[in-house]
């Protein structure tokens, strides 16, 4: 072997060094974790040590949970926030893995429950619930992990926009997160890629199942409401219930028909309240009931505060009238068409058929959907019910569990049960989405589209777990109307995923093909997340022992070569990045970038001028002291208003020192002034602004003090990057063969 190809050997060996985290252990009680779930764990930890939290975004059935455990397992206090529904399954993994963890619910958190211990990490399960910054959950979490490591574990973290990624991500970097783009917060996410995902499933393609009948009459009908009358705090709450009449419509005649019988109780509710004078609240509109189809009316004086304006009463009593007439033509529109409910069930008794032998599990996102359809074919036998209120078969109610394990014995570690027991066709709502395992049953049914397509791959990921059917089937009932609202649903669904998809990465397909051929609609660009996890996956096969002159900081950089067609080089840093520059283009960090120079790195080795590699080198260089100089200088930490504010604050407190204290005020403000400026919590940055609004906090010459304390320092193990980097090793890229004298003493940095 050639001293060139050697050069190259040894170059990618140092950067797979930098890159590549300390490796875990696979024990992990009775669990031994596979390879592909050691090495997310590792990343997990790295991710976590550089920025003081991370998101894994892995697929569903790849086992988040035993990674994040093999993650808590190095913290002294964890806790754990979960659904309630999951709690139960996050205790049985504590057993197996005997990692002890407290343990709290999201609802808990919701209804304000404080919790106990000080934690010194935080995982989060199902962590896209926390992707609304206005709830109580989001404040409660935000202020546990105020000065705690934060791991976030969701399959769909992005759930309609962007946002919804940055606001996970923000609880542990901070409202910096809102303004970065989706490849900077994708460098927050850990994801594998294909490693792993042999042991699931494959995915059969999803399947349309149209209804035999065109209920477009009655969209129409829907369409044309006029706007209903409004609470006085309603908003465009007109355009909602619009909205939440059309996703009935969709969903079944019989959730049409709820949807109706609640708009008709607002429009007898608001029209009894003019009458007396009053205009009510959306709060104040739910004293109003609906029993036996009868409205009880509530006595307005007394339950609605707002006295109307009695020049719009006459407004407001012709728009009341303009709907009670316009819901009326609806129900006759409704009763003039054959009802779609018929055609639906014949297409899940058909599905059934189809799949006689295996479980079926069948989700609608309304409850009184799921209910309707039980309650229709709980004669056929072996029929299970799940939604929020109940768990029910035909003999009556039972309890969540009792269910599951006759739908999904296997998976629940029991006995199957025979005959009448045994449930084949479970219909649920979205409350069985989420962290349950049933790879008992191999088909999923939606009965309806979710307002969230993310819910498509939830829903599929219940029955692809390691251990179930060889194939997954999905079918998607489509609404009852002609082919062009069908097709404008697909293309709604597919710009929902595909933002997700460029971002996090594609995952299975859920949404048939319509407008385009299966093979064009199933193909699609790895996200940002997914192609780092597979660059860094790349990037760790080059790993050879290095010699001891190559380890550590102090070592030179190590130059080689390599023949692309793309001209430019990749550079590792001692803090575990990679930069890259190609054709000329200014030096980034970009994902796309770096992926395409790694690729590029594994050509064959080639010689290299000894002015090719001190260009590449000085340009480098160039990028991490611009780097520096943006951050010292103010042009990327004191960019923003709140830390602007904490100048401001500092500077105020300062002056109020007497000045024979003043020598050692200068230390605190200093070093305030320096941990305030990192990336840090939202709920650290919460507390530190409202100590910033505190008047009276700031005339205290104490409030130096104070401010410390509330900007405590990053967690134990933090290793930010606010230190100069040195680059380990550089790979020069480019067509040809270029051959020096001086190739064989690779230049120092």
């Amino acid at each position: 072997m050639s001293l060139t190809e050697l050069r190259l050997r040894a170059a990618r060996a140092r950067i797979a060094a930098a890159c590549t985290p300390p490796a875990v252990d696979p024990q992990l009680g009775a669990v031994l974790l596979r390879p592909d779930q050691c090495a997310a764990a590792a990343r997990v930890n790295d991710a976590i040590a550089r920025s003081g939290g991370c998101l894994l975004a892995d697929d569903v059935g790849r086992g988040k949970t035993y990674v994040a455990l093999s993650v808590a397992k190095g913290w002294r206090r964890p806790l754990v926030v979960v659904p309630a529904s999951l709690r139960a399954t996050w205790r049985q993994a504590m057993e197996r893995t005997g990692i002890s963890c407290s343990v709290v619910s999201h609802e808990e958190l919701s209804r304000g429950r404080v919790v106990d211990t000080v934690p010194d990490g935080i995982v989060v399960d199902e962590s896209h619930h926390f992707r609304s910054t206005n709830t109580r959950r989001y404040g409660a979490l935000a202020d546990l992990a105020a000065s705690a490591r934060l791991l976030l574990l969701s399959a769909t973290p992005l759930q309609n926009r962007t946002r919804d990624l940055a606001a996970q991500i923000a609880l542990f970097h901070g409202a910096r997160a809102f303004a970065l783009d989706a490849s900077a917060l994708a460098a927050f996410v850990v994801r594998g890629g294909a490693a792993g995902a042999d042991l699931l499933p494959a995915v059969a393609p999803p399947t349309w199942a149209r209804p035999a009948v065109d209920d477009g009459a009655v969209l129409e009908a829907i369409l044309s409401l006029p706007a209903p009358a409004r609470p006085v705090d309603g908003g465009d709450a007109g355009v909602l219930r619009t909205i939440g009449l059309v996703r009935a419509w969709a969903s079944s005649r019989a959730a049409l028909r709820a949807a109706i019988r609640r708009r008709r109780r607002a429009a007898t509710a608001i029209e009894a309240s003019v009458t007396e004078g009053r205009l009510p609240t959306r709060r104040e509109l739910e004293a109003w009931q609906e029993v036996d189809g009868a409205i009880q009316l509530g006595f307005a004086p007394l339950l609605v505060a707002t006295t109307a304006d009695p020049l719009r009463v006459p407004d407001l009593m012709e728009t009341i009238s303009l709907e009670h007439d316009a819901l009326r033509r609806l129900v006759a529109a409704m009763a003039a068409t054959p009802d779609p409910d018929d055609a639906r069930l014949a297409i899940l008794r058909e599905i059934r058929r189809a799949h006689d032998g295996t479980g079926v599990l069948a989700f609608a996102e309304l409850a009184t959907t799921a209910e309707t359809y039980f309650r229709r074919l709980v004669h056929t036998g072996n029929v299970g019910l799940l939604t929020a209120r109940e768990a029910r078969i035909a003999s009556g109610r039972l309890s969540r569990d009792a269910l599951l394990e006759r739908f999904a014995p296997r998976a629940r570690g029991v006995q199957a049960p025979v005959g009448h027991e045994l449930v084949t066709l479970l219909i649920a709502t979205d409350l069985l989405s989420e962290g349950v395992n049933l790879q008992d049953a191999s088909v999923v049914v939606h009965l309806d589209l979710p307002w969230n397509p993310a819910r498509l791959a939830q829903r599929v990921g219940r029955v692809r777990r390691p251990g179930g059917s060889a194939v997954v089937h999905s079918y998607l009932v489509a609404p009852p109307a002609g082919a062009a609202l069908l097709l404008d649903v697909e293309r709604r669904l597919r710009e929902k995923l595909g933002m997700a998809g460029r971002t996090l990465g594609r995952g299975i397909d859920v949404v048939p093909a319509l407008a385009s051929p299966p093979d064009v609609a199933a193909t699609s660009d790895d996200g940002y997340a997914t192609q780092h996890g597979e660059t860094l996956q790349r990037i760790a096969r080059w790993a050879r022992p290095l010699p001891a002159s190559c380890r550590g900081r102090r070592c030179r950089t190590l130059v080689a070569a390599a023949h692309s067609a793309d001209a430019g080089w990749l550079a590792a840093l001692d803090d575990g990045r990679l930069v890259a520059g190609l054709n000329g283009a200014p030096p980034v960090t970009d994902v796309d970038i770096v992926a395409r120079a790694a690729r590029a790195c594994e050509g064959p080795a080639r010689g290299i001028a000894k002015t090719a590699a001190v260009v590449a080198i000085a340009q480098c260089a160039e990028w991490i002291h611009g780097e520096v100089l943006a951050r010292e200088c103010g042009q990327v930490r004191r960019s923003r208003r709140p830390e602007r504010a904490i100048d401001r604050r500092v500077a105020l407190a300062f002056e109020r020192v007497p000045r024979h204290l003043r020598a050692s005020a200068a230390a605190r403000a200093s070093r305030l002034l320096a941990t305030a400026s990192l990336a840090r919590p939202l709920g650290a940055e919460r507390a530190l602004h409202r100590l910033l609004e505190d008047a009276d906090a700031g005339a205290r010459e104490r409030w130096l003090d104070q401010a410390i304390v509330v900007a405590p320092a990053p967690p134990d193990g933090y290793r930010g990057r606010d230190r100069v980097p040195s680059v380990v090793a550089i790979i020069c890229l480019g067509p040809g063969a270029t051959h020096s004298t001086s190739s064989d003493g690779p230049p120092s940095e």
